[in-house]
């Protein structure tokens, strides 16, 4: 999701008296089709290549193919349409009795979410829609089961990590707010990222034991976003490869999101990612910068918002250059819904 200079403060407002959902998270923004279900066994990580990524058989759509497709990652919710992609939040997604699982032995229960079943129960319908979820992998969350896992991580109710001016804790991962309420950069430098890593492809392992068909992992972006930490775009690169080899390894699909208002870097990770996720390119003017996934035959899902552009303008940008756009509200709900292609 997108935020950045003084739009942090006047965005974490707005997220602050939005509150929160039924499922207890905040509302944030933050994003042939079928392919045969592995069986349990092969679903569940061993370290090593599962044998859909040995074979590269996940989800690659090419512009079009899934053109009717919808990203809905806060309440109210809406799946009666027969899209042909879900773009969903994992959390919200998970069944009951789901479970974070670690190298050294940790188990957290997940809590049963808003959605918990609908992975199963839309890969039930004919034709079967992909169903992409959404993750964070470069943010902290407090309000996540698995918050404790991040270096740093201190309750709300004791006050938090430190937050802008003050500087991150000593050894801790956990930077400034990214804008909504109880979200902050994590350090992705290649010297700390091992520190929270685990934790993330925990997440990944999760969404492949759950039945997504991928993730849309999301707040990778923190050069220029005010994170607390002195990242660099290397290190933002080189986070955003090391999240598509983990979903790879998982043999799931894998979108980029965002990223793309460093110019040139989607043109560095098109061969990395299957597909993009942008969001308002057309608002700032960066819809070019996406145009090396349509030249390697990658769709280009693009997001802009409804009350931030004139729909019509929008949607000929994405239109133009081949993209699979729409306009939603935000953060994206099952409540408004405009398509660019008809």
């Amino acid at each position: 999701m997108r935020v950045g200079g003084l739009a942090v403060a006047l965005v974490l407002v707005a997220s602050v008296l939005a509150g929160c959902g039924e499922s207890g998270r905040a509302q944030r923004s933050p994003g042939a089709h079928d392919r045969t279900e592995p069986p349990a066994e092969a679903r569940e990580p061993t370290g090593g290549a599962t044998r859909e990524a040995a074979s590269g058989d996940w989800w690659r759509p090419r512009p079009g193919t899934a053109a009717d497709w919808d990203w809905q990652i806060s309440e109210p919710y809406d799946l009666s349409a027969p899209r042909q992609m879900y773009d969903l939040d994992l959390f919200d997604l998970a069944p009951a009795g789901s479970e974070l699982r670690y190298r050294d032995g940790e188990v957290i229960p997940v809590p049963a979410g808003a959605l918990a079943g609908k992975v199963a129960t839309l890969h039930a319908r004919t034709p079967r829609p992909i169903v992409i979820c959404y993750v964070d992998t470069g943010a902290y969350e407090d309000y996540r089961p698995d918050a404790h896992r991040f270096p740093g991580h201190r309750a709300a109710a004791t006050g938090g990590p430190p937050n802008r001016p003050r500087q991150p804790a000593a050894g801790s991962v956990i930077g400034w707010d990214t804008g909504w309420e109880g979200e902050r950069w994590l350090d992705i430098r290649r010297s700390r990222r091992h520190l929270f890593a685990d934790a993330v492809w925990a997440r990944f392992d999760l969404a492949r034991r759950m039945g997504c068909d991928g993730v849309e992992p999301d707040q990778n972006n923190p050069v220029d976003n005010d994170p607390g930490f002195p990242i660099t775009l290397e290190d933002q690169l080189s986070w955003y490869r090391e999240v598509a080899e983990q979903a790879h390894r998982r043999g799931l699909s894998v979108g980029l999101k965002n990223g793309h208002d460093q110019p040139g870097s989607a043109a560095r990770l098109v061969d990395a990612f299957d597909w993009a996720l942008p969001e308002e390119c057309a608002r700032f003017d960066e819809c070019d910068e996406l145009s090396p996934f349509i030249k390697h035959g990658k769709a280009v899902f693009a997001v802009d918002y409804a009350g931030s552009v004139r729909a019509g303008l929008a949607c000929r940008q994405h239109r133009s250059r081949g993209f699979d756009g729409l306009i939603k509200d935000e953060p994206p709900t099952g409540a408004h819904r405009v398509p660019c292609r008809s």
